[in-house]
């Protein structure tokens, strides 16, 4: 069903690799072409952003404010604030993850282009990757970057496989030189990027340098934000983010070292440009930034408003009552008088039973 979309990035795809004569540099100008796609989601993101920067101090002065004590009521009572808060400020929690829910079907059809090469780029028929398979690719374990690498240099590296695969061929409608003209140059400084990363080559810098690139994206991101969520936040709330900045990166290696090199190589340019455009969205659209003092000196203001106002509530009609939801919502508890708890002890005429005659 979604076959003319995989062709059309496919067709996009080869055309770059036709006029730069490199299968690297085409994925190169292919990731540059969706990240200028998607800038209006990372504008919106960082606009977001700068809204959440500001609504930080007075978020955290309702959790000060509110600062050990655990049960559910008061949680609740502490979210339903701050949700409140938001709303107000015209703020929605869900506009941060809509950019991103939105690029992730794109992003994966982008990947599957990338890694099918035979299928999007040649457009090499089912019925003649079928044959392709059963001569190269019997277990399954290459994935199609490393069989059109491997299907490249077939005349050089295995001449008796190359008769057996042109054999093979005939009466399939294409035939072997035929699918090799039409294979993209995977050769970017004398190594075949088709291949899978190897301690022992060259290609091992590929996986360091994604992860490394992807840890310094996550890191520059935290501190160009200048959030101040994240300096305030708990010890456990810190050393999970400590965590999941070293779980990305390992998660990384392990996947380009399971895949071609080529990959990883896109990996480093999303990285590489992501870092570009964070640099430049945070010169043109700031994201506040505040000090220790200044937090502070802004949750004082938050407390003094909320006093304001709830002296403003004292001074409204209230009904008179011994009974409290939450006696921390008031500095000081409304006093009875004695006439008048006697008077709510005794019942009112229309509580009173009727006696009749």
């Amino acid at each position: 069903m979604l076959d003319w979309l995989y062709n059309l990035l496919g067709t996009m795809l080869a055309w770059f690799s036709s006029i730069t004569g490199s299968y690297a540099l085409a994925l190169l100008l292919y990731a540059l072409l969706f990240k200028i796609v998607f800038l209006p989601f990372s504008i919106k993101q960082q606009k977001n952003q700068i809204a959440m920067a500001k609504l930080t101090p007075k978020i955290e002065a309702i959790r000060a404010k509110y600062r050990g004590r655990t049960d559910q009521v008061t949680m609740r009572k502490q979210q339903e604030e701050i949700m409140e808060l938001q709303r107000k400020e015209g703020y929605s929690p869900l506009s941060g993850c809509l950019p991103m829910l939105l690029q992730m079907p794109i992003i994966v059809f982008l990947y599957n282009v990338i890694r099918n090469p035979l299928s999007y780029l040649a457009k090499i028929p089912e019925g003649v990757m079928n044959v392709i398979n059963t001569v190269l690719n019997p277990d399954g374990k290459l994935d199609q970057i490393a069989l059109a690498g491997k299907l490249s240099n077939l005349r050089v590296t295995d001449i008796e496989k190359y008769g057996e695969l042109t054999t093979a061929l005939d009466g399939s409608g294409m035939t072997l030189p035929e699918i090799i003209d039409k294979l993209p140059n995977f050769n970017l400084w004398g190594l075949n990027l088709a291949d899978t990363p190897k301690i022992a080559s060259w290609l091992v810098l590929i996986p360091i340098l994604a992860a490394g690139f992807q840890w310094f994206t996550m890191f520059l991101s935290r501190k160009m934000n200048g959030n101040p969520q994240a300096a305030t936040a708990d010890q456990q709330t810190q050393m999970s983010m400590r965590i999941m900045d070293l779980i990305f990166p390992a998660m990384t290696i392990w996947l380009t070292f399971s895949f071609s090199a080529m990959m990883g190589l896109y990996w480093i340019y999303q990285s590489i440009i992501g870092i570009i455009q964070m640099i430049i969205l945070s010169k043109l659209m700031p994201i506040p930034k505040f000090t220790e003092e200044e937090i502070k000196a802004m949750q004082k203001e938050a407390k003094k408003a909320a006093k304001e106002q709830n002296a403003i509530i004292k001074t409204q009609p209230k009904y008179k009552s011994l009974h409290y939801i939450d006696e921390d919502d008031y500095e000081e508890l409304p006093e009875v008088k004695s006439s008048d708890k006697k008077k709510s002890d005794q019942p009112s005429s229309s509580d009173r039973p009727e006696i009749k005659d």
